[in-house]
């Protein structure tokens, strides 16, 4: 073309409006919210991270007077052990484009500030996709997420691994079941995806439920949550309300507030994003159970050996108060800001958002996963 500008253009500025960056890209994360607000504790120095649990009685009994006591000491307390994982985010600059051409009153908005607030979310969207993953084998980087965390050793849970132990600690061995939440599948015999029932949601709920110890959360992603209340509503009358920690509506199930992450795993809305990592379901192989000739425990529902197990929808009860959210007090490595540092040999600067955070459970037993719901 030419002349390259035509005259309209030549003397007419552009506008843009609205005057900021509209996010498209990340999404809602209630449960790093709870997380953040219920759990957050300081990791304050040390090699690793340690929380002590009973898993035994001591020895007594009843007896008849003049009788010997058994005076033999019982061991009954062990400990989960964390190591400290990191994460981290970059945000590349070139000095021209920050310090020359965006700035005044003819930088709109802010690209320095749009990149920080990007890197900020990036880093929190990585740390909501990781928790409903583990932290074990090839993920050996990653935090302790609650895939490994409700399992019970021998049935596979949501992302189709079974954790034998956790926090260092062998599952089903001196400590007994004490570590053990046993995930249930929802489907059919066929290994396809089944319609979620009240019934296996007020038990699940119940199995979670210690004493005054119960669930006070139910996280799922969009469609799992519409189930439920398409399915439940005839069972339970329940009434929106509004969430204290997240701000958004949401509703109640016994104890429990019921919400929608939409970084939670799905198979409907779940996606593979190559920064932030997978929260979309796919297929396994069952084990079985003890009931049908296999190895998993019989109170998961799986089909017989073999049967590939379609995982659909996932929903978890948590007792978030046993949880703990573990990050540094440092203030650079606490989802803070290193400053930028100069790239020898040019006029590119870069800083990291770094951050040094678990997650640990001191009480696996008070939570519960389902999958394998399909409607």
């Amino acid at each position: 073309m030419d002349p390259n500008v035509n005259e309209l253009n030549a003397v007419t500025l552009f506008e843009i409006y609205p005057r900021q960056v509209e996010d498209e890209f990340f999404l809602s994360a209630p449960l790093l919210a709870y997380f953040r607000d219920h759990c957050l504790v300081p990791f304050t120095g040390g090699s690793f991270m340690q929380a002590p649990f009973r898993y035994a009685p001591l020895i007594g009994g009843f007896y008849a007077p003049g009788s010997a006591f058994n005076l033999t000491k019982r061991v009954t307390i062990a400990a989960l052990q964390f190591d400290t994982r990191y994460l981290y985010v970059s945000i590349p600059e070139y000095k021209e484009e920050i310090m020359v051409e965006n700035k005044g009153e003819h930088a709109v908005v802010s690209l320095l500030e749009a990149d920080m607030e990007n890197g900020v979310d990036t880093a929190n969207g990585i740390t909501a996709v990781a928790l409903a993953q583990s932290g074990q084998g090839a993920r050996s980087l990653a935090i302790n997420g609650w895939a490994e965390v409700i399992n019970d050793g021998i049935t596979p849970s949501w992302d189709g691994n079974v954790y034998s132990t956790y926090g260092l600690q062998a599952r089903n061995g001196a400590v007994g079941s004490t570590l053990n939440s046993v995930p249930v599948f929802c489907g059919t015999a066929a290994g396809a995806a089944g319609v979620i029932q009240y019934s296996t949601l007020e038990e699940g709920y119940q199995d979670a439920t210690i004493g005054r110890k119960e669930p006070n959360l139910g996280v799922g992603n969009k469609a799992v949550i519409a189930y439920i209340k398409e399915k439940l509503v005839v069972q339970q009358r329940f009434a929106q309300e509004r969430d204290p920690v997240w701000g958004v509506m949401g509703f109640r199930f016994n104890n429990a507030m019921i919400l929608k992450d939409d970084y939670f795993p799905s198979l409907k809305y779940g996606q593979n994003d190559p920064i932030l990592g997978s929260w979309l379901t796919g297929t396994f192989a069952s084990p079985g159970t003890t009931a049908n000739g296999g190895t998993a425990n019989a109170n998961s529902n799986l089909p017989v050996a073999a049967t590939t197990v379609t995982v659909g929808e996932v929903f978890a009860f948590f007792n978030t108060f046993d949880f703990l959210f573990r990050v540094t007090d440092s203030e650079e490595f606490g989802y803070g800001f290193s400053g930028f540092v100069p790239e020898q040999g040019s006029t590119k600067v870069v800083g990291q958002i770094k951050a040094m955070v678990n997650l640990e459970c001191v009480s696996p037993r008070t939570q519960k996963q389902f999958y394998g719901i399909g409607g």
